[in-house]
């Protein structure tokens, strides 16, 4: 997506002329619950995704009755001892284990069309039986483990989006709670930074976020528009925390607000007078922007020429909490017009100036101070996740309000169960800094059925570098021989950065073994690959083979 810097709004302001390039026509939005049933149809037999009741669609993973291409307590069987074999690694390095396991929506609050047969095939109690015994031989295996589907029973739909596989921001706010419960019961003690969440508005999930919708449009040519849910933002509290909801990120000096409306957020410690200040301008000609506090308009700006510089102050009588300002826009990128079709975003205004100044501090939602790179300086608590703990959902914003200390979010989205996790034990900030407790948020849904060699590499990953015992490099294969090893681990580094997958063959007393150990393309260190060798008898070989050159060593 290309990004439109200030100088580029500029030069456009200049270069437009007075008719504004007309938005493409599209086509009129069907709302979700009126999809016709012979839609559903074809997304079954063309796209694995299932159009339940009341504006539910489901993937096919979240009906399968699988977890990792296992029958769910085959998947449970394998994944607890393994588990339990990590913990007992990170808790030798210092690190507590925290297990946090996502029920998939399916499992909460089905809507099903009992019509289709997949969905009247889904097995509710089997799927919260699978959960339950998961989180009880979890812990009886001594690791701490957060109950996620209690909390989201009781929510029921607020919970949960109806066109995707996520949680609302609501549904992580009580998954972090039960959570952090779990945290304190593993003996972690209060911390002293506490943080304040604030709902700094509404914004649309973006339709990339959900891959259903897309389907729709391309199977059906139906466009459904996509859901709207909280944008909770994070932050350390302090007597006036501001925050800005459906805004482009910092450009340093300037800063998009996205149209139809944009909301500036403050949290105020004490009730009083707060002003904010603005200045700001469009690019659209004509452009209007009525200013709301309360329910009641303050202020409305109209009429205003492409380019021109507007500059206000806005005088909030706050209560103690939260407050807020709307801005809403007359237009915006894509609205009924668009200034920049290439660009999806809906800009509305440019600000240079947006401070918010109130008695027990001030705010600049422009100059937002950089938190750093996190994984330069790991905090005690690290939380590593798929795509339910990325900002947008705010999971490790609530767990940070919850715990009053700060926590490194380290995940990423497309992560599945272990790319994340694989990849921050192989950082240097692991190496450099461990935590003192690992929050590990799974999705129980999808992924291939690699949990053994999966859980081998984080095991080796978790018990770091080690000493070298045998070493060999070559191009397609390496081989060495090892002195009968009980506890040790493989590790091989590929040359290609394009290779994702290695094939480990472990040969001891007990036979040979064969692993394929996966790296996803999203992780900053898919070229390293690891195994665990522990359990495995008395190793003396190991042979490994992928594309191109590969660098084996055996450590212990």
């Amino acid at each position: 997506m290309p990004v439109l810097t200030h100088r580029a709004v500029l030069s456009a302001l200049t270069l437009l002329s007075a008719a504004l390039i007309a938005a493409p026509a599209r086509a009129a939005a069907t709302p979700a619950t009126a999809v016709p049933a012979s839609c559903g149809v074809t997304l079954d037999q063309k796209a694995w995704m299932f159009q339940g009741e009341q504006g539910f669609y489901y993937y096919g993973d979240e009906l399968s009755g699988r977890w990792m291409n296992r029958p769910w307590n085959e998947a449970r069987a394998a994944f607890v001892p393994a588990t339990a074999r990590l913990a007992a690694a990170l808790k030798a390095q210092g690190v507590t284990l925290v297990m946090a396991p996502v029920p998939p929506r399916s499992f909460v609050q089905p809507h099903l069309n009992l019509q289709n047969p997949t969905q009247k095939a889904f097995d509710l109690s089997g799927a919260q039986g699978f959960y339950r015994a998961l989180v009880s031989d979890l812990r009886a295996a001594g690791l701490p483990t957060a109950d996620l589907l209690t909390p989201a029973l009781a929510q029921g739909d607020a919970g949960v989006f109806r066109q995707d596989i996520h949680w609302t921001p609501e549904g992580a706010q009580a998954a972090a709670k039960a959570t952090a419960d779990t945290v304190r019961a593993a003996g972690q003690t209060a911390g002293t930074a506490p943080f304040v969440s604030i709902r700094a508005g509404t914004v649309t999930r973006q339709v990339q976020d959900q891959p259903v919708l897309g389907q729709i449009q391309a199977l059906c040519g139906l466009s459904v528009p996509p859901e709207t849910y909280g944008d909770y933002q994070a932050a350390p509290a302090a007597p006036l925390v501001a925050a800005a909801g459906n805004f482009g990120a910092s450009e340093g000096s300037v800063r998009w607000a996205f149209g139809p409306v944009a909301t500036v957020s403050f949290v105020t410690a004490t009730a009083g007078k707060v002003e904010v200040n603005a200045t700001f301008e469009t690019p659209l000609d004509g452009q209007g922007v009525e200013v709301v506090s309360g329910g009641k308009v303050i202020d409305t700006v109209s009429g205003l020429k492409r380019g021109e510089t507007v500059t206000r102050t806005w005088t909030v009588d706050a209560a103690a909490g939260q407050n807020s300002l709307d801005l809403r826009f007359a237009d915006y990128n894509g609205g009924k017009t668009s200034f920049a079709p290439g660009d999806s975003r809906p800009m509305a205004v440019i600000f240079k100036t947006l401070t918010v100044q109130g008695s027990g501090g001030s705010g600049d939602l422009i100059k937002i101070q950089s938190g750093g790179d996190l994984l330069g300086a790991a905090a005690d608590t690290v939380l590593v996740g798929a795509s339910s703990s990325l900002p947008s959902l705010n999971y490790a914003g609530f767990l940070q309000a919850e715990l009053s200390r700060r926590i490194d979010n380290v995940s990423f989205g497309g992560a599945g169960v272990f790319s994340s996790l694989k990849d921050y034990l192989l950082d240097e900030a692991y190496a450099l800094s461990k935590p003192g407790t690992l929050i590990w948020q799974i999705p129980l849904l999808g992924g291939d059925d690699t949990a053994e060699s999966d859980l081998r590499f984080v095991t080796a990953a978790a018990r770091g570098a080690g000493t070298s015992v045998a070493a060999a490099s070559g191009t397609g294969s390496a081989r060495v021989t090892v002195p009968g090893l009980s506890t040790a681990a493989a590790r091989v580094r590929v040359s290609d950065p394009a290779t994702r997958t290695v094939t480990f063959k472990v040969t001891s007393d007990q036979g040979t073994r064969e692993f394929r150990v996966t790296n996803s393309e999203r992780m900053t260190h898919r070229q390293d690959f690891l195994l665990d060798l522990g359990g495995l008898g008395s190793v003396t070989a190991v042979e490994v083979a992928a594309a191109g050159t590969l660098e084996l060593q055996v450590v212990n």
